[in-house]
């Protein structure tokens, strides 16, 4: 963390309501054309019929931020069953908190959720063991008020109101946009213990946009770091598989070092005084890649990530020319992957899938280009995965011949596809008069 002067203060929260502070158009930088139409359609649609209605969370903070959102929630006094009254393609999902999916073209999902309101624990948490405390029913209703400051991060707790285009702020998230800070709303110790998954959230932003952690915040989370463990590690999986192809995995891992969280999910990467995630790496290098790759706009699934991170830490060498060499047996390399990912619960199928693409790369490095018949990986439903771990790992001459051989193959299949998709019809094949 850096020793940049931030303000340790913390969001009040449901003891101490705030006054919002409301943002008109002419003091941010959100234009109508910045929201997705589908998204205000929704909204329009919800306060036609009475309801009040928002865009919320990430899509509000990333715009803001300069950048493109994934996604457009949409928070709303509208109970899911009067939601889905009013949208036909709508679904309500959710058994602790019911939700309202709203289903478009092409696999598009908007989510729409009802505010919510404070929720009591059933019982104090263990102050020794800091077991999180048991909630008593997460499905209350609240208002926008209570909704806000019910949400994980300040920057993530602003309201837009696409018919005037104000931005409502209970939680003084828009200040700390502004001045670079990542602050949990409300008491830090007390919502890591309602959640420790928050804590990886606070290391995701403070990576991805350069922010601080504000100090209360950062001591928190390195008093309570070992609490990921009482987390649902299906839960926490989930939550870290979206750092993996952020563009800044690598910043998040040392991030995750410094807060001693990382000794919680990958205690691999920090043996030998965490040589792997040293500069001269080639494990830093593959990682600093992929980062590049994502920011270039190029996909890259999860697997090939985890496969990178299996690949060294179930090896002995900071090379890829040794692990290179000493993978020739899948037996043994499959035997050796078992002794990864021994804290983060990667499931069983996800490791299948590690496996069979580590092997198929190991095939791959052991042939010599000239002699490599990229033929004979085309029917492998992990083709693209491979192409990607070759194009990372790859750092010679012979490794970007393979990787042209790959490519070539991918190529003469989208060729097959276009022209299956697109058949000449025979007016094209009339002869000139």
């Amino acid at each position: 963390m850096s020793d940049t002067e931030v303000p340790n203060t913390t969001v009040q929260t449901e003891h101490e309501p705030l006054e919002p502070i409301i943002y008109d158009s002419s003091q941010h930088s959100i234009r109508k054309n910045d929201i997705d139409d589908d998204a205000r359609k929704v909204v329009y649609r919800l306060q036609r019929a009475g309801f009040k209605a928002y865009i919320v969370g990430g899509g509000v903070r990333d715009i803001l931020l300069g950048k493109k959102p994934k996604d457009f929630d949409i928070s709303t006094d509208a109970t899911p069953k009067q939601i889905k009254a009013l949208f036909r393609n709508c679904r309500i999902i959710g058994r602790r908190f019911k939700l309202a999916h709203i289903f478009f073209g092409h696999g598009k999902t908007l989510e729409v959720s009802t505010f919510r309101d404070f929720v009591t624990p059933l019982e104090t948490p263990d102050e020794e063991s800091h077991a999180p405390a048991p909630v008593a029913n997460d499905n209350l209703y609240g208002t926008e008020e209570t909704d806000a400051v019910r949400r994980d991060l300040t920057i993530n707790g602003l309201f837009l109101d696409v018919s005037t285009m104000e931005i409502i702020d209970y939680v003084r998230g828009m200040e700390d946009l502004k001045q670079g800070i990542i602050r949990i709303i409300g008491e830090p110790d007390a919502r890591f213990r309602e959640d420790p998954v928050r804590m990886l959230r606070v290391v995701r932003h403070s990576a991805r946009n350069g922010f601080h952690i504000e100090p209360q915040c950062w001591e928190s989370i390195l008093a309570n770091c070992e609490l990921i463990t009482q987390s649902s590690q299906v839960r926490v999986f989930d939550e870290f598989r979206k750092d993996l192809t952020s563009g800044c995995f690598l910043t998040i891992l040392s991030l995750l070092g410094e807060t001693g969280l990382l000794e919680f999910l990958l205690p691999e990467l920090l043996e030998n005084n965490g040589r792997l995630l040293s500069a001269e790496s080639d494990f830093s290098l593959c990682l600093e890649k992929i980062d590049d790759l994502v920011v270039e706009g190029h996909e890259i699934s999860p697997t090939v990530v985890l496969a990178i991170i299996g690949l060294f830490t179930a090896g002995d060498s900071i090379w890829l020319r040794d692990l290179a060499d000493s993978s020739g047996d899948p037996a043994d390399l499959g035997e050796r992957l078992n002794s990864a990912f021994t804290r983060l619960m990667v499931p069983r199928k996800e490791r299948e899938r590690i496996s069979m693409l580590l092997n198929l790369w190991s095939r791959v490095r052991s042939i010599p280009p000239q002699n490599l018949k990229a033929g004979s990986f085309k029917r492998s439903a992990l083709l693209h995965e491979l192409i990607s771990l070759v194009e990372i790992t790859g750092f010679t001459r012979e490794d970007a011949q393979r990787l042209h051989l790959l490519k070539s193959l991918l190529d003469s299949e989208h060729a097959v596809h276009e022209h299956h998709d697109h058949p000449q019809k025979p007016g094209h094949l009339r002869r000139r008069r």
